[in-house]
């Protein structure tokens, strides 16, 4: 398989999981195409924005920064972001995203299923 960026279509989305303001997104993986996987994709934050803090009850989702800067929830804790940046939210967890720069912030994010040890 071969995703090229300029093929793909970047969607606009407004108060996501009950934040508020304006994203932009372009979904690279959609759920059965890997294995494990059921999301990956590119978010861009508009200044102000935010992703509201949300449960996964039975997924991780993991937000690598890539550019600008924000503030990240991660069960409850607020803490600085910038690009290279990295948090998980494991299955059970709770985790958010603020854009509170004057700068629009883009993360990859990739949501699995959570994997049971064996």
């Amino acid at each position: 398989m071969i995703r090229r960026l300029s093929e793909l279509v970047e969607e606009s989305k407004a108060n996501i999981r009950g934040g508020h303001g304006v994203a932009r997104g372009v979904d690279f993986l959609k759920d059965g195409e890997m294995s494990g996987i059921v999301s990956m994709g590119r978010t861009t934050l508009e200044p102000g924005s935010t992703i509201g803090e949300h449960t996964h009850p039975s997924t991780e989702d993991l937000y690598l920064i890539l550019e600008g800067r924000g503030i990240g929830i991660l069960n409850g804790e607020q803490f600085p972001l910038g690009p290279g940046d990295l948090f998980l939210v494991r299955a059970g967890g709770t985790h958010g995203l603020i854009n509170d720069s004057d700068s629009p912030l883009t993360f990859l994010g990739v949501l699995t299923r959570q994997t049971i040890a064996t």
